[in-house]
């Protein structure tokens, strides 16, 4: 008898036993997982919000001593064989945003040594509050294999940077709009800000993700390599840390062409904002408020708080 209880106390699980235990735990998980996936978004998008506070406190600090917002981008003139003088919006938030150390390795008189060292060059450095962590990045530092505005020196390492100056409506290259804060020789402070610090955006997020577009983009441009490959054209940093001009307003954000769209709008998605937050993107504004804007906001309103003297009228709620 006593030997026959031992028995019975040792009996393990049943199969079915298991099977429900199992089904238990796999319903336990499934409900579980999007309240999980839901706070690491809440978490991704307030650290995100964080940063942009901290960009938009540096740009206010250089305005302070500065008496206007940095340069979008200075390209740099050659003396003899050295570009010299070329400078971005990042290169100038340096000092400002706690990066001392690497701005004293920027070489205002031959850029060509800026670019030099491979990934150890000082372009190539990732700066950790320009990366959002909501941010599709497969890598933080690209290689830009060819110059984009044509002089040999920029082809080198870049880091990359997940936020990017107001440059205004438009801003591919040098068919640039000059409506917003950020461009190539800009020179525009809180004065020039006529439609209200409050209704204008300074900076703004910056998606690397861009299916729609890689999709589509050799019927726009045949022969060129997809967004991927070339470290998303616009988004690397070369239009940020290292910038030419940041990005603009051309489309709504994470906009998407439908079948047999426009595929001139297509290209504009190159600079245009996005983010990788569900319903929207952070905008730190003029006045250094930090807002989370809706994607469904309505393409004109978003394009009326990219200019800074537009006379719109427009405001967010």
């Amino acid at each position: 008898m006593h030997a026959k209880s031992k028995s019975v106390l040792r009996r393990g699980f049943t199969l079915a036993e298991l099977l429900v235990v199992i089904a238990i735990i796999a319903l336990l998980i499934g409900l579980l997982l999007p309240a999980v996936q839901k706070v690491r978004a809440a978490a991704n998008r307030m650290v995100c919000n964080n940063h942009l506070k901290q960009i938009a406190l540096a740009a206010h600090h250089y305005h302070d001593d500065h008496g206007q917002f940095p340069v979008g981008a200075h390209l740099p003139v050659y003396v003899g064989d050295r570009p010299t003088g070329g400078t971005n919006l990042w290169v100038e938030l340096l000092p400002y945003i706690e990066q001392d150390n690497l701005y004293s390795r920027w070489d205002p008189n031959n850029n060509r040594n800026t670019v030099a060292g491979g990934r150890n060059a000082t372009t190539a450095h990732v700066i950790k509050l320009l990366i959002c962590p909501s941010d599709a990045l497969s890598q933080t530092v690209v290689e830009l294999k060819t110059a984009p505005l044509g002089p040999d020196w920029s082809v080198g390492f870049y880091g990359l940077s997940s936020y990017g100056g107001n440059a205004g409506t438009l801003s591919r290259v040098f068919n640039i709009s000059r409506d917003g804060i950020f461009w190539i020789d800009s020179s525009i402070g809180l004065k020039d800000i006529t439609d209200g610090s409050s209704n204008t955006f300074l900076f703004g997020e910056r998606y690397h993700r861009d299916p729609e577009f890689d999709v589509r983009q050799p019927d726009v441009l045949p022969g060129k390599p997809t967004l991927a490959e070339h470290g998303k054209w616009g988004v690397v940093a070369s239009e940020g840390v290292t910038a030419n001009v940041t990005l603009s307003t051309p489309v709504p954000i994470n906009y998407r062409v439908p079948p047999g769209g426009d595929m001139s709008t297509l290209l504009n998605r190159i600079r245009a904002f996005g983010s990788g937050h569900p319903g929207g993107v952070n905008f730190a504004f003029a006045d250094g408020s930090v807002r989370f804007v809706s994607e469904s906001i309505e393409l004109p309103t978003l394009r009326a708080l990219s200019t800074s003297a537009g006379g719109e009228g427009v405001t967010l709620p």
